[in-house]
This record gives C-alpha cells, sequence and structure tokens, in this order.
C-alpha cells in the first residue's frame, strides 16, 4: 500500500471510529481505559509537514477516577502505555520524543462529575523551573589604615580593583594603569613602599567573593587575619579570598576590608585619609 492510500484508509478509518466513538463507561475495564488513553494521545499530534506529525510532549500522565477501581489490573495494563503509546504514532508517521515519560494514576474515591479518565501531557519546557537569579553582588569598602591616599574610604560594587601608587601610573612600554585605589607620591616610610601597579580585588562569581591578587613581584602582600599573616604570591592566578575584617598589608601601607553594607559615611571630608 502506497504512502497515500494508507493515509486515506487512515483518515476514513479514523472518521469512523469518530462517529461512533463515545467516552468509557464508568465501568470500563483497564483495556477499554488504555485505549481511550492511547486515541485521546493520538491527536494530539501535530502535523509537521509532508504528511509526518510530532508528538511534542515528554510527559503523559493518565489519571483514572473510578468508584472500586481495581488499582492492580489498570496499573498492570498501562505498564505498557509507552510501548503502545510508540506504535500507535508510528502508524501515523508521527516521530516521539527521545526521552518519554509516562505514567498513571487511579484513584477509587472519585468525586462526582469527575471525568473518568483524564490525559495530562507536558514537556520539559513547561517543567522546567526558571534559571537562577543570579547572586547579589556585596559591596566592597575599603580603609585607609596606614599610607596616605586620595581618600580615607572606598566603596565598589563588583568589577575589579586596582590597587597602587599614583592615579594612572605608566609602565616603560607607556602602558597606563588607572589605579581605583591610588595612593599618593610621597615619602613617609610607608606609601612609598607600594608599587605603582600592587594588587587588585576582583569578585569571583563562582566563589561568590571576593579575591585579592598580587600584582607586584617585587613589594609584599600579605592578607592578615585574626592576628595571622599570609603572604600572598606574585602573580597566583588562584589569588586568596577576603573576608570582612580582613587586613591587607602591601609593602608597609595597610588597608581594612568590609563585605556588605556598613554604617557611617564612606568618604573622608578633606578628601585624604590614612596616617603614616
Amino acid at each position: 500500500m502506497t504512502g497515500t492510500l494508507r493515509e486515506t484508509a487512515r483518515t476514513v478509518r479514523d472518521r469512523v471510529r469518530t462517529f461512533f466513538e463515545a467516552p468509557p463507561a464508568s465501568d470500563a475495564g483497564p483495556l477499554e481505559l488504555l485505549h481511550a488513553a492511547l486515541d485521546d494521545l493520538e491527536r494530539r499530534a501535530q502535523a509537521s509537514g509532508r504528511g509526518s506529525r510530532v508528538f511534542p510532549y515528554t510527559r503523559v500522565v493518565v489519571h483514572v477516577a473510578q468508584r472500586g477501581a481495581d488499582r492492580a489490573a489498570i496499573e498492570a495494563v498501562f505498564g505498557r502505555l509507552g510501548e503502545r503509546l510508540r506504535e500507535r504514532l508510528a502508524e501515523i508517521r508521527c516521530a516521539p520524543p527521545a526521552a518519554l515519560a509516562v505514567s498513571v494514576s487511579v484513584t477509587d474515591d472519585a468525586d462526582a462529575g469527575a471525568p473518568l479518565l483524564r490525559v495530562e501531557c507536558s514537556s520539559d519546557v513547561d517543567a522546567a523551573p526558571p534559571p537562577a537569579a543570579a547572586p547579589a553582588v556585596p559591596e566592597l569598602h575599603v580603609t585607609i589604615v596606614r599610607g596616605r591616599c586620595d581618600r580615607a574610604d572606598y566603596a565598589f560594587a563588583g568589577g575589579a580593583v586596582s590597587i597602587g601608587r599614583g592615579a594612572e601610573p605608566a609602565d616603560a612600554l607607556g602602558r597606563v594603569r588607572r589605579n581605583d585605589i591610588a595612593f599618593l607620591d610621597e615619602r613617609d616610610g610607608v606609601t612609598e613602599t607600594v608599587a605603582r601597579a600592587h594588587a587588585r580585588i576582583a569578585f569571583d562569581t563562582a566563589l561568590g567573593a571576593y579575591v585579592l591578587f598580587n600584582e607586584s613581584s617585587s613589594n609584599p602582600t600579605y592578607l592578615v587575619r585574626a592576628g595571622r599573616s599570609l603572604r600572598v604570591s606574585p602573580r597566583d592566578p588562584r589569588g586568596v579570598r577576603v573576608q570582612s575584617g580582613d587586613e591587607i598589608q602591601i609593602g608597609r601601607a595597610v588597608l581594612r576590608i568590609a563585605v556588605g553594607d556598613v554604617l557611617g559615611p564612606l568618604h573622608s571630608p578633606d578628601g585624604h585619609g590614612g596616617q603614616a
């Protein structure tokens, strides 16, 4: 039988079945319920052109609400629902989804007026949870404890924070670096020990925390936490995680870190901070 004749025969059979078709009786047996569910699912196939169809769902749940239902018998017969559905879809040249989950839910205390058979279909897209919101980036507050800067306090929200001496120092090749925390060009025994490009603090979204990097190969950088000092290796791509209360020593200068909301003004009235 050619494809056209097969499709014509199928159309005639569908019309005959639709004419005589009636919902299953309240005392329908498990096999009748299975066929009724398959007929319902077949009607949900969508034309996709050139005589083919697609079944746009990946989850099927058949709900049976029948007084005095033989739960064991219904579940046993519907155990072949997935196999039978694939066979039925193949008959109408309908491509089933690669992953198709089917199940049956049986209740024997149906409410009056509740349908005997209800077929529920959904797809992965329907069931997918909304994408998780990106974690909020907390503010980074830096207070100058020792050394001379253009301000006493700084506040940043994410991104990378460059720390060094001078606002826009240039290297030997003329490349200019912009320091977000800029120590002054002064000689007081402390400030001049900060390198032009000394350190960087950046928010790591994977860790959900700020990380300190040492960018100076000559001047040391330390993280001080609870009285203990940890030397930050120069140009280590891993960096060191920082938290509220930590102090950072760059050369002889010292900065104090706070993450999140803090009380009090962020800026010094005179525009300078720290002490020698």
